[in-house]
């Protein structure tokens, strides 16, 4: 079983925003209350952040697969639909997020560096927001965006801690081989 691994695929998905509401204000002796439906939340980001207590990618070997939370509805009487929660991913300093393809979009290197792989989808607008002079009580609400859905490759640079250097038949394979299994 392995224990380090430099390289991963990663498939992540941003959250989907919520949804709008479409709702009508309704109390006793008022006949046309207006709208009060409110917008839905803000759909969860996938975030890469250095972390220096990592050291491998074993992590997202076990579990490629990671998607943020969704955002919430809207609700009537001015409520608005509450955030999807962030998936924050831990990496070691010095990972490359690159495309399957091999195009580079981060090298996060230092501790805190981050960089937004999926971004999370907005919310749509309740019909209190989509309210005007001409149409006083829309009886609609827009729908939340879909979240963003990415394949990355996640890249560990590794710097050699100790390097043997001789000449030909020097006997450098001989004194790895005599320290360690290697064959």
């Amino acid at each position: 079983m392995a224990t380090f691994v430099d390289r991963v695929v990663l498939h992540v998905q941003g959250g989907d925003g919520g949804h709008g509401c479409a709702s009508v204000l309704r109390e006793k002796f008022k006949t046309l209350g207006g709208p009060d439906g409110g917008t839905g939340g803000r759909g969860g980001n996938v975030v890469a952040v250095v972390d220096p207590g990592v050291t491998t990618l074993l992590e997202f070997h076990h579990g490629p697969h990671r998607r943020a939370a969704s955002g919430r509805p809207g609700q009537g009487a001015h409520r608005n639909g509450a955030e999807g929660a962030d998936v924050v991913l831990r990496v070691p300093s010095g990972t490359v997020v690159a495309t399957p393809d091999g195009h580079v979009l981060a090298d996060l290197v230092g501790a805190g560096s981050q960089f937004v792989i999926a971004e999370g989808g907005r919310g749509g607008l309740g019909n209190a927001a989509l309210a005007s002079p001409r149409r006083r009580a829309p009886g609609f609400a827009l729908l939340g965006e879909p979240g963003r859905r990415r394949d990355v490759v996640l890249e560990l640079k590794t710097v050699a801690d100790v390097a043997l250097v001789g000449f030909p038949s020097a006997g450098k394979s001989s004194l790895v081989a005599a320290m360690s299994a290697a064959r």
